[in-house]
């Protein structure tokens, strides 16, 4: 929950913020996720029909082209 924290300030310093201020942010905590596999040294791709936000910290593509 920390990265995803960090994931969180950074996107709203870059001006790219992924939720609304008052909503629990899905986007962060599954990249954050994600990353904290990469690290582990774990290829990692999330299948998503919508990777506008998650493209933002991790590779995130559409699933249909997985």
């Amino acid at each position: 929950m920390l990265q995803a924290a960090q994931l969180w300030a950074e996107a709203r310093r870059k001006g790219k913020p992924t939720a609304d201020n008052k909503a629990l942010d899905g986007d962060v905590i599954l990249a954050s996720q994600a990353l904290l596999l990469e690290k582990m040294e774990h290829q990692v791709i999330i299948a998503t029909s919508n990777t506008k936000h998650l493209t933002l910290f991790v590779d995130a593509r559409e699933w249909q082209n997985i």
